[in-house]
């Protein structure tokens, strides 16, 4: 899915609503200008909670989506809408639905499982035909694009009840209302290597002893990794320096602009094998018994598989030059969605109520899954943020730069 194909398209949605058309079943006409230049992303335009409420449409502030209203208030308005749908990049969905309708009878969920480049494709496409079916977006900004080209467009809106993001870093505001934290890692199977990790940094996966045994997804299929992949391009000095550190050697580039492309390039001819999920990269990896396993790059929540299907996987927490850019899950309300108060009612669910130990953010607080608020607590076992080797987010940098390292992908594909 090319970015640009999505600035057009939104900025042709716009130019609707400013106009006033942008009503429910009303479907966007196409762009006659050209391309406007993407915008900035700002960390200090206004204080938390002011931003957000500053780049509401009069839509949002109708639902009053820029207010805190009570459970109990939200709660009869939410009955009277009857339910709510939420698209979601996460099976876990699923248990949140359970315990959301045991706790507000009356009111159903609807979820979409469903990847992070159809769930893109999907609101999108059903917003330029008007189509209003999604109440609730979960999913993960990596890039930038969904505060950029969704929220500052109002195709999306940052729904922030302030007795929740009282628990939350500020900085995790400016731009999105954060749900819980992940990480892309490197999984081992732990039984074929009982001594630690088989590698030690990303350019050990360059080696030959890894031909045909590394498993990901394709990243033209899932924003989340082409978005790590930007962020080792735009951290190209760590990588060439711990280049130095395996092989004892400066880097020599083969036709690459820097040891990042020259990574992504070398992992490339390394006979990489994608497979649509985690689930079935870590069942790759860690099931019983296997003599020469694969290693993988799996959500770090599917660790608590280790546990739930006794498979046999550990993390490289410590890898260098780092693990890649961490993945911030966010929610959102979908512009005119049909079910506002059901859908705030959801959100406030899922986050773990004013007090954070409401039950629907208890299928997220796992092992490696990281809560936002500081209220939450890890659960026993869990490994501190602190000691795991993240590298630092720019959202802004890896949207300018994601485009390109798209291009490149396809460029050296076989």
């Amino acid at each position: 899915m090319k970015k640009r194909v999505f600035v057009l398209l939104l900025i042709a949605l716009l130019a609707i609503i400013l106009s006033g058309c942008g009503k429910s079943g009303a479907a966007p006409t196409e762009s006659a200008g050209e391309e406007a230049p993407p915008a900035e992303i700002s960390a200090d335009e206004a204080p938390v909670g002011e931003a957000a409420a500053a780049e509401m449409n009069e839509w949002a502030r109708s639902a009053n989506l820029d207010k805190t209203e009570s459970v109990e208030e939200l709660y009869e308005l939410a009955k009277k809408e009857g339910k709510v749908v939420i698209y979601s990049i996460s099976s876990r969905m699923k248990k949140v639905k359970e315990s959301f309708e045991a706790q507000y009878p009356g009111v159903t969920v609807e979820v979409y499982d469903i990847s992070t480049n159809e769930l893109l494709e999907k609101i999108t496409r059903e917003y330029e035909a008007g189509v209003r079916t999604a109440d609730v977006i979960h999913i993960k900004d990596q890039d930038g694009s969904l505060y950029i080209e969704y929220v500052k467009n109002n195709i999306l809106h940052n729904y922030q009840p302030e007795d929740i993001t009282a628990h939350i870093a500020p900085d995790l505001l400016r731009t999105q209302m954060p749900f819980y934290l992940e990480l892309t890692e490197w999984f081992y199977n732990d039984e074929a290597y009982p001594d630690g990790p088989p590698i030690s940094s990303w350019w050990d996966l360059t080696k030959p002893e890894w031909k045909g045994k590394i498993l990901m997804a394709n990243p033209l299929d899932n924003l989340s990794y082409m978005s790590v992949l930007t962020g080792l391009v735009l951290d190209a000095d760590a990588l060439a320096e711990d280049y130095k550190r395996v092989f004892g050697e400066e880097i020599q580039l083969d036709g690459t602009e820097n040891a990042g492309y020259e990574l992504i390039k070398r992992l490339v001819a390394n006979d990489l094998v994608f497979m649509s999920s985690s689930s079935e990269m870590v069942e790759a990896v860690g099931t019983r018994g296997q003599e020469n396993p694969p290693i993988a790059y799996a959500s770090s929540s599917k660790m608590r598989e280790r546990a739930e299907k006794d498979f046999a996987i550990q993390v490289v927490s410590d890898i260098l030059p780092h693990t890649g850019i961490p993945a911030l899950n966010t929610v959102y309300v979908v512009n005119e969605c049909p079910h506002p108060n059901a859908a705030k009612l959801l959100i406030r669910w899922m986050l773990g109520e004013a007090d954070g130990k409401g039950e629907g953010f208890v299928p997220f607080n796992t092992i490696g899954g990281w809560p936002i608020r500081d209220d939450v607590e890890l659960v026993e076992g869990a490994v501190p943020l602190s000691e795991v080797n993240v590298q630092d987010f720019d959202a802004d940098a890896i949207y300018h730069k994601i485009q390109e390292v798209n291009d490149f992908w396809i460029s050296i594909q076989k």
